[in-house]
């Protein structure tokens, strides 16, 4: 029950970006907060300003549960959480000047250099801050990691839609269990706050609408998975590849698990081959609903062609 009112799934809308305002009941100023570990920071700010509605992203199901008894205990009603990288749900469930703050409390610096792909603020994410934030909006990062501060503050100001204040050491009270953690290691903090001046577009890849195709040929739904599993396509911004079948054992209906990659935001899903009055018809399974990127729907079309190139007219 603390889930439910708490926890936002939005692969299941039919329109994105979402109406925040009906998913709160109320319009007021957005705040985003991503990665919010065990939740701590999100409550305080939460009850501290009641006026705002605070969405934040983590992937951990752990975090998102604990996070979610602390709303419950402090009574919020202006707080919502999504399961979803951050990166993504930033540029796909928010509409261009929709977002007053995104704040972003000790992200993983990834210091490697192999590993510096990963790193949150890149040029890529500083382009969605500079879309999604609403004019005057806040970009606020906390880190321990100096050198990972003036990387994310050249891509900001790379983008030329930014006024930016920091990296500057901090001192005060900590607000999150990781600053007093590095804290009384004797580290130092960084604080980096970037504020939106101009104006910026970015492109989105997600839309409601369910990809299906109805086939024109008979199948044999025991030979469904030697004409598909191992389908494979890559090109310049994604990939996909079926990995296995799954033949129901009653009634005409094919189970296949496959993997789909959008730049670098990968999703697991089932594409359902089963035969209804009107025929055989490829569909996304409603057990695992992605988000419909370009990946998921190029996934869906490719398996009906391969099975109407290799089907008999019924």
């Amino acid at each position: 029950m603390v889930f439910a009112r708490y926890l936002v799934e939005p692969r299941l809308f039919t329109q994105l970006p979402p109406d925040w305002a009906g998913i709160f009941g109320r319009r007021a100023p957005l705040t985003v907060e991503i990665g919010f570990g065990n939740g701590e920071f999100l409550t305080e700010e939460a009850a501290r300003h009641p006026e705002f509605d605070y969405v934040g992203f983590e992937l951990s199901l752990t975090c998102i549960e604990k996070a979610c008894r602390k709303f419950h205990a402090a009574g919020l009603t202006n707080v919502r959480v999504v399961r979803l990288d951050g990166r993504f749900g930033l540029r796909e469930l928010f509409p261009d000047g929709s977002v007053r703050r995104v704040i972003v409390n000790f992200p993983c610096p990834w210091p490697k250099a192999r590993h510096a792909e990963r790193r949150l603020v890149n040029a890529e994410f500083a382009r969605t801050l500079a879309a999604v934030l609403e004019p005057g909006g806040v970009f606020e990062l906390t880190t321990d990691a100096l050198f990972f501060a003036e990387e994310a503050r050249g891509n900001l100001a790379a983008t030329g839609c930014f006024g930016i204040e920091g990296p500057l050491e901090i001192q005060g009270e900590p607000r999150t269990r990781y600053e007093r953690k590095w804290r009384a290691r004797g580290l130092k903090i960084y604080r980096m706050a970037a504020r939106k001046l101009g104006p910026a577009a970015v492109e989105r890849i997600a839309e409601g609408r369910m990809p299906h195709v109805r086939l024109k040929t008979e199948l044999d739904k025991e030979d469904i998975p030697r004409k598909v599993v191992g389908l494979k396509e890559v090109w310049p911004r994604g990939a996909f590849v079926v990995k296995e079948a799954f033949v129901a054992p009653c009634g005409d209906e094919v189970l296949l698990r496959t993997f789909a990659t959008d730049d670098d935001f990968q999703q697991q899903f089932f594409i359902s081959v089963s035969r209804d009055a009107k025929g055989w018809i490829v569909q996304l399974d409603g057990a695992t609903v992605p988000f419909r990127t370009p990946a998921v729907k190029r996934a869906v079309f490719a398996v009906a062609k391969r099975l109407e190139e290799n089907g008999v007219e019924p």
